[in-house]
């Protein structure tokens, strides 16, 4: 893409550009301007206190946030059919905060022609079997800054120099560029906390396994302080393994994760381009034809705001656990009674034994057969339950179906209509998007939350058959993880 935004984000910046990095701006998080009454200050003074808390947001950005998309920045194709992305803010692993102000937009045809001999894009296009070229590229936004606002100089800037206007700005704006191919998989490191969360498989982590395998056996009214325990542990041993950037022989090259670096904001897959006269135009040069790929922002990693995180903690998410087990009753020991004669009956009743509380009883929700949930076809899913469900309580919010790829990671499913049949016991769910065949699927049915799939006695789904018992208030949430056949 290799399109700045500079003149369009209205920074008024020129040629007078270091091109991608901040070299510009100075970076010290560590020394700070100490001041004294009659100090006298220069440029290399002035430079230092601003170099102090840059580098200090920087370093907060780079470690504790990562980098990923704070808002905006989508990506789509506009109606004159140019890839477009819309303004935005994101960090990078730098600590760089990247703001657009203003649309960009790239007309694909025009640039194939410019970088179609580019050496990084050398194996990147292939025939499409019509004249043309097809090809894969991702899109990404990396930090910028550029010299603006020229001013009178006092004094020349260097000995010999006849300039006396000096740039009294550093503006900091983003350069969008087009990869070949699809985005990468970084390395997001924490694999421990990700191995004991069950977020990632490692054979390797013997003990992190172990431990996670251990905790899951206890009772569930355990596994908290236990899973607090370990996520402490594995915590400190992760971030012992975190370094800044190294250099080709090792030596750190940076304060951050990455230096320069860029963050993704979507994947182009199949981009077709021909030459003009061959897609049916006058025009020369190559044009962009028909069927226009669709961006995958899903590609990319975003920040969640902290207060919305605090609510999604409180979510029902959760609640579809089994309830744990209740304690086990203590012995009580028997009351001790006076010696009496013979004849006298005893003064207090003989003490019974403890009894164990009852189970609490099931409601009688309606549950799904997890040997019943079926990919029947490209586009569809069904499951049995082993009671009719209430049709007008079984609408598409009351799932969820996401999908995993090796390249893109989780992915959800639009659901375009799901319905019972006139039984009530057999649900059949149509989906907006294919399902490719060998692709891991998650299904989840809700039986709790505000919104819950509901029997004709409005009674709340039970969760699977053999599962815990459910209220009347509250049933269980049903998942399984299935691959299309």
């Amino acid at each position: 893409m290799a399109t700045t935004v500079l003149d369009k984000a209205g920074c008024g910046c020129n040629d007078a550009s270091n091109g991608s990095g901040d070299g510009m701006l100075p970076v010290s998080p560590f020394t700070a301007l100490q001041y004294h009454f009659g100090m006298l200050l220069g440029v290399d003074d002035l430079e230092t206190a601003q170099a102090y808390p840059r580098g200090k947001i920087r370093l907060h950005n780079a470690w504790l946030h990562r980098e990923g998309v704070v808002w905006g920045f989508n990506v789509t194709f506009n109606a004159r059919r140019e890839l477009a992305v819309a303004p935005g803010l994101a960090l990078d692993a730098a600590g760089h905060e990247l703001h657009l102000d203003a649309t960009a937009c790239v007309d694909l045809g025009k640039w194939y022609e410019k970088h179609k001999d580019d050496p990084e894009f050398a194996t990147a296009f292939s025939d499409d079997g019509a004249g043309g070229k097809r090809f894969d590229a991702y899109v990404v936004a990396k930090f910028r800054s550029c010299l603006a606002r020229p001013v009178p100089a006092i004094s020349d800037p260097c000995a010999g120099s006849e300039v006396d206007t000096a740039f009294s700005r550093i503006s900091e704006t983003v350069e969008l560029l087009l990869r070949p191919g699809k985005s990468p998989v970084k390395d997001l490191g924490y694999h421990r906390l990700r191995v004991l969360f069950a977020l990632e498989d490692n054979a390797a982590l013997t003990e992190v396994n172990t431990r996670r395998d251990s905790i899951l056996g206890m009772a569930s009214d355990q596994q908290p302080r236990e899973y607090l325990k370990a996520f402490r542990e594995f915590a400190a041993l992760d971030e012992i393994d975190l370094t800044p950037q190294h250099d080709s022989a090792g030596a750190t090259s940076s304060l951050f994760p990455e230096d320069p670096t860029e963050v993704v904001l979507a994947d182009v897959v199949g981009i077709d381009v021909r030459p003009s006269a061959a897609a049916g135009t006058t025009t020369t040069g190559f044009v962009i034809v028909d069927p226009l790929p669709v961006p995958n922002v899903r590609v990319r990693r975003s920040h969640v705001a902290t207060a919305t995180i605090q609510e999604l903690l409180c979510g029902p998410i959760f609640s579809a656990a089994a309830a744990a087990p209740p304690p086990s009753p203590q012995p009580v020991p028997p009351t001790p009674t006076p010696e009496v004669p013979p004849t006298t009956p005893p003064s207090t009743p003989p003490s019974t034994p403890p009894t164990t509380p009852p189970a609490p009883a099931d409601a009688g929700g309606p549950r799904i057969d997890a040997t019943s949930v079926k990919v029947s076809s490209r586009r569809r899913i069904t499951f049995a339950t082993n009671k009719p469900v209430d049709a007008k309580s079984v609408r598409p919010e009351q799932f969820s179906i996401t999908t995993y790829a090796t390249d893109d990671g989780w992915s959800t499913l639009d659901i375009s209509d799901s319905r019972p049949d006139a039984a009530g016991t057999l649900v059949t769910i149509d989906l907006k998007e294919s399902v490719t065949a060998g692709q891991l699927v998650r299904f989840v049915a809700r039986g709790t939350g505000p919104q819950p799939i509901l029997g004709t006695d409005l009674v709340p789904l039970a969760g699977a058959v053999g599962g815990p018992a459910g209220s009347v208030d509250d049933g269980h949430d049903f998942a399984i993880m299935l691959r299309r056949s």
